[in-house]
């Protein structure tokens, strides 16, 4: 198996409701390459303008902004 160093890579983190689990997602120009993630714990930084972080006192979330959905 060929390793790549991830760091600066830029895709993004998607749920599969099928499977119950999360993958990262590279775009190309027409394609896209899927990435099973294995580690336990991956530093992330959000750079889109199209989520928000939503805390109360029952739980917190990472979801689409207020903007994006339109509100």
């Amino acid at each position: 198996m060929k390793e790549i160093e991830a760091k600066g890579k830029r895709g993004y983190l998607l749920y599969s409701p099928i499977g119950n689990s999360h993958f990262f997602r590279i775009y190309h120009n027409d394609t896209f390459t899927d990435y099973d993630i294995n580690a336990e714990e991956i530093e992330i930084e959000i750079i889109g303008d199209w989520t928000s972080l939503y805390e109360n006192e029952k739980y917190n979330k990472l979801d689409f902004s207020s903007k994006a959905l339109g509100k």
